[in-house]
């Protein structure tokens, strides 16, 4: 037998399955139905969607787990981040028909000590007022609700761009349909991403949620939700603000062979 990290893995994903088969005594017949629901998944290109839909949170956890104390908890990155967006001075592009409030996002980078990391990279990016993201869907420019921006010497980012909507995961394919079959939704609480970097760091890929908004308490993607994350509706100069700050934990120096 193989004694690899790729066996050991596997090895405990299919008897996690085989656990499960004979927990509940699946049929045949099941199992037949279950090998053409994947071939129909494979088919139709939903396999990172299936995959993300169930798993992903989990692999968060395990980083949430691993975090020193005071560090931000890490969030699901979903599909729709892209790297290459432009540096951004203020304000993200928007819709011209985009109806939704406007919205300031700000807040402050630190470190573990409390000390504000000037410098920092930080991607945000969100969807448009129907549900949509700049760059993924409908042909809409990939620089609209997303960019980076850099932090000042206090640590400090600040950006405006419009508040975002919940919205459905894909759920006219086979992954909606399952979903339907087991009695759940496909609806997605309104949010915020944000992916910060600094030399000498870890990278921290969240997402910010606001207070009392619809499905943020029955995320369709089983998603965290860190409780910190769940910002109140606040509205100042008619703007509504998120004012977030994060902890970056220092990177693991590895040591040379």
């Amino acid at each position: 037998m193989a004694n690899n990290r790729a066996d050991e893995v596997v090895s405990a994903i299919v008897e996690g399955v085989r656990h499960a088969v004979r927990e509940k005594d699946v049929t045949f017949e099941e199992y037949r139905a279950g090998i053409a629901y994947l071939m129909k998944i494979a088919q139709s290109g939903e396999l990172p969607l299936l995959v993300d839909l169930f798993l992903n949170s989990t692999i968060v956890s395990n980083i949430n787990e691993k975090n020193a104390p005071g560090v931000s908890p890490s969030d699901m990155e979903g599909p729709y981040f892209i790297e290459d967006v432009p540096e951004v001075d203020g304000q993200l592009k928007v819709l011209d028909d985009d109806r939704c409030d406007p919205l300031l996002l700000r807040g402050t980078i630190r470190d573990q000590d409390g000390n504000p990391l000037p410098g920092a990279t930080v991607f945000v990016w969100s969807s448009t007022h129907d549900g949509k993201y700049g760059g993924i869907h409908d042909e809409l420019p990939k620089d609209l609700y997303r960019g980076k921006l850099t932090t000042d010497s206090a640590g400090r980012y600040e950006v405006e761009s419009r508040v975002p909507v919940p919205y459905t995961i894909p759920n006219t394919g086979p992954v909606g349909a399952l979903l339907e079959m087991m009695g759940r939704h496909t609806w997605r609480p309104a949010h915020v991403h944000y992916k910060i970097r600094h030399d000498g760091f870890q990278e921290l890929t969240t997402q910010v949620y606001f207070e009392g908004g619809d499905y943020v308490e029955d995320d369709c993607c089983e998603g965290i939700v860190p409780p910190e994350f769940v910002k109140p509706v606040i509205r100042e100069n008619g703007k509504v603000v998120l004012d977030v700050d994060f902890t970056v934990q220092r990177a693991v120096e590895t040591a040379s062979a």
